[in-house]
């Protein structure tokens, strides 16, 4: 384990409790990479006397890592920093994240940040036929880490109905589905970013650190634009793909018998042809 920034402490004018300022400086070496998975933690004897506070203090700040699962305490070997867990999605498939994430046994929680009446972008107005959208801001939480930050602007006058107790917890695709717009997907693209600083804040990396973002628009069966939206990744994100070479058209058999027709009179041609040669 490295031993670069231990140097840090706790602030006894910090407004924050003990336990907290704590387990926010192990967080952050841990997000730094400071602290790395398979690195075993200060025992908490070390962290009583690193930072002068008590034992049930320190046990507080270990009980927070480990429910955002950044760390795994066992028996007879202390704190262990563990892996961020792995999200995969099929970038070819709409929705059902859920579902996916459930299929490798894992939870998938969704909260809203923030859900606003707001000007379509001018970027999205084509696609999405209208200037009034609401706009939604969430992050998803795998096993209580972050992986997904996300900003959608969706049509008003489709949903009206929308409230931010109604999006808790809830499959957008779902809700657009049970009000009548069945989805169907749309045109999208996954390119490599930099975390800028806001996305960064809500998916707990530093700013600049590496992501993947998915862009497009969400369609229903009849074409009509019901989401544009951007979504950010954490790096710990694995987009399986379903790649397979396109079957061959099978050629209708009507078509095969003008085709031999057709050599039948080229061939009747080419011997009248000869026959004329050669006299």
């Amino acid at each position: 384990m490295s031993t670069e920034g231990q140097e840090a402490r706790v602030d006894r004018s910090d407004a924050r409790p003990l336990h907290v300022q704590i387990r926010d400086i192990l967080h952050g070496q841990i997000r730094n990479q400071i602290l790395v998975p398979g690195d075993t933690l200060p025992t908490e004897d070390e962290l009583q006397q690193r930072f002068g506070v008590s034992r049930s203090v320190v046990r507080q700040a270990l009980a927070s890592l480990a429910d955002l699962g950044l760390i795994r305490r066992q028996r007879g070997r202390g704190s262990v920093v563990t892996a961020a867990p792995a999200l995969r999605r099929f970038v070819n498939r709409v929705g059902g994240l859920d579902e996916q994430a459930a299929a490798q046994g894992q939870h998938l929680h969704t909260h809203i940040l923030r859900l606003e009446a707001a000007a379509t972008p001018k970027e999205a107005r084509a696609a999405l036929g209208t200037t009034r959208s609401w706009e939604i801001e969430r992050v998803r939480h795998l096993e209580q880490v972050p992986v997904i930050y996300e900003r959608h602007w969706v049509p008003r006058d489709l949903f009206p109905h929308f409230t931010a107790d109604l999006l808790e917890g809830a499959s957008l695709n779902a809700l657009m589905r049970d009000h009548g717009y069945p989805v169907a997907g749309g045109p999208r693209q996954v390119q490599a970013v930099a975390a800028e600083p806001d996305v960064a804040q809500a998916l707990d990396v530093n700013v600049g650190s590496p992501l993947l973002l998915l862009e497009g628009v969400t369609q229903d069966v009849h074409g009509r634009g019901l989401d544009w939206f951007h979504v950010w990744h954490r790096a710990n994100t694995v987009f399986d793909v379903d790649a397979r070479i396109p079957a061959a058209t099978p050629i209708p058999q009507e078509r095969i018998v003008q085709l031999r027709k057709l050599v039948s009179h080229m061939e009747s041609a080419l011997a009248e042809l000869e026959a004329g040669n050669a006299r």
